[in-house]
């Protein structure tokens, strides 16, 4: 899956919708993917949204060629809660990379799938078998109850702790 245009199936887009109310801003998107997501402000690779505002609900499905996610994970982190109010973020489950754990660090939950995302081939339109990696929905907002009730239906859903963390028995 080397193609860094590779489409995110509807119903994840769906689930985001549900959390957010609506998807205002994609910053990583072309003219087929926004079809379906249906954001008010897109940006693709030839007007980069790196450079711009984002503002409201982003939905944020990152190229994810080496080194091409880290630039949008910072911009958002930049831009949440001065004009991002909420954000669904799916990327490579690599919470080892330094730009991941600053994400984690700002997320307000998260949801690891318990399978391989089928992507949209960007030439044929449908989805493809054949993922290597796994996924990370990760959500920035106010609400990451209703985000867990939504996204558990596809894994395991966290709310992380945040502050001291007594140490009693279970």
């Amino acid at each position: 899956m080397a193609n860094n245009e590779w489409g995110t199936p509807p119903k994840y887009i769906e689930s985001a919708r549900k959390v957010m109310g609506s998807i205002d801003t994609d910053p990583a998107s072309n003219d087929e993917a926004n079809k379906t997501i249906q954001s008010l402000i897109y940006y693709t690779e030839q007007n980069s949204g790196l450079d711009k505002q984002w503002v409201g609900n982003v939905w944020l499905n990152p190229p994810y060629g080496r080194g091409l996610a880290e630039p949008f994970i910072t911009t958002l982190i930049g831009q949440y809660r001065a004009s991002v109010t909420q954000a669904v973020v799916l990327t490579n489950g690599v919470y080892d990379t330094k730009w991941w754990s600053n994400l984690g660090k700002h997320c307000s939950a998260l949801c690891l799938p318990d399978h391989r995302i089928a992507f949209i081939n960007p030439e044929t339109g449908k989805s493809e078998r054949g993922n290597d990696k796994n996924q990370i929905f990760t959500y920035l907002g106010y609400n990451p109850k209703k985000f867990c009730e939504e996204f558990q239906q596809y894994g395991l859903c966290v709310i992380p702790a945040r502050g001291d963390i007594k140490n009693e028995s279970i």
